[in-house]
């Protein structure tokens, strides 16, 4: 990470932060990577290497299958099926839990990496704008933490990142058939990872916009009109494992948190159980419109890292003074206009996104399903923040 040190301007005389200013940019790599190795030794050592939780049962058996006998199973899990194809490839090698474990790890640092170069590229090769982002992405442990586990959150934080960086640097069509692949694995890890997929179609429709490029433009919008119906075919496949009516009827917001449920105070109307689940899922909305607007309202604030109601006093005090100026200056981010359009309006579009499916299914108890966006806050506060980091590092040289 790092790089040559900026030669003082001749006609500026040497001060005592100069020689700081000097070392922190030539050794500013290193210092993130240690602060990397760091993190995770103390997540290793906090769960007492690869951790077994929740789904992992089930993604370890089918890892285990896909190992044995090269075949795929049927059901829910196999929504997640590039997890536990990731797994079986450490189990065919016999390298077990800790080889999960650790190329998790091992990915994490890379998606770091990544993350760095993609925010030194879009900021014009700002060092402090990459150090920024990649000081937060490293040193927000609830992201860390997550690699430990055999569970699919750690990968598809990962991949999410490395699917920001390939599109950020598409230039060629060989980068566009990369950046395809990327977003095609990321899709496979969890069924929300489609969320890349449409995100990175709005970036290249906004890319051709910008371009005046009005035939593709044109091609695009009908390309996309087209897909509508395997769109209709995939999600109400994705959907078909999920009792989504059902946690609408209950109230559910935080799933594992009974507390927290919102009990409806007139009856609802309940679409014909027989029809397509994603039928099912727009008839709700537009016969409960306001009903599934409590709902996703109260999903949504919590989507977003505030307090949540179980969280210590300490945790909540901290949430409140770092998630909102972080979230402010991601909004300079995307507004800034020296910044590719295509990476701000991916990065974005990924955050949003993934807001709307937890506003139409349900959060988690812990930030599992805000976490894996949390890279592309990231990103795009320390591009909203570059302009004061200008000026700060021009005041120390």
């Amino acid at each position: 990470m790092s790089q040559p040190a900026l030669s003082a301007h001749p006609n500026t005389a040497p001060d005592a932060a100069a020689p700081v200013h000097g070392w922190l940019h030539r050794w500013h790599g290193w210092l993130l990577a240690g602060l990397w190795l760091l993190v995770q030794a103390w997540c290793w050592h906090l769960y007492q290497g690869p951790r077994f939780s929740g789904d992992s049962k089930q993604y370890l058996e089918y890892a285990t299958q896909l190992a044995e006998t090269g075949t795929f199973g049927e059901g829910h899990y196999r929504r997640y099926v590039g997890y536990p194809l990731f797994m079986s490839v450490f189990l065919k090698l016999r390298l077990g839990w800790w080889g999960i474990g650790l190329a998790q790890v091992a990915l994490s640092g890379l998606a770091a990496r990544a993350l760095y170069g993609t925010a030194r590229r879009l900021s014009g090769g700002h060092w402090l704008t990459a150090a920024l982002a990649a000081l937060l992405f490293i040193g927000w442990t609830d992201v860390q933490r997550a690699n430990p586990f055999l569970l699919t959150e750690s990968l598809f934080t990962s991949l999410l990142v490395f699917s920001l960086w390939a599109v950020a640097r598409v230039r060629t069509w060989r980068g566009a058939l990369l950046a395809l692949l990327v977003l095609l694995i990321t899709a496979t890890i969890r069924p929300n990872g489609f969320v890349a997929f449409g995100a990175a179609g709005l970036a290249a429709l906004g890319w051709l916009r910008a371009h005046g490029q009005r035939t593709w433009l044109s091609a695009g919008l009908l390309a996309g009109l087209m897909l509508l119906p395997v769109a209709w075919v995939v999600l109400n496949e994705l959907l078909r494992t999920f009792t989504l009516i059902e946690t609408y009827e209950q109230g559910l917001i935080i799933f594992g948190y009974p507390q927290a449920d919102l009990h409806p105070t007139a009856p609802l109307h309940l679409p014909d159980p027989t029809s397509p689940p994603l039928w099912r899922l727009l008839l709700f909305i537009g016969q409960n419109p306001r009903w599934f607007a409590q709902l996703a309202a109260l999903k949504l604030t919590y989507f977003m890292g505030f307090p949540k109601p179980y969280y210590s006093a300490l945790h909540c005090l901290m949430l409140a003074a770092t998630l909102p100026p972080i979230y402010w200056l991601a909004l300079r981010g995307v507004a800034r206009r020296t910044v590719a359009r295509p990476a701000r309006v991916y990065a974005a579009a990924v955050i949003l996104l993934q807001a709307v499916v937890v506003m139409m299914t349900v959060e988690d108890w812990d930030i599992r399903f805000s976490a894996p966006v949390l890279s592309h806050w990231f990103l795009l506060a320390a591009l909203g923040a570059q302009p004061w980091l200008r000026r700060l590092e021009a005041r120390f040289r």
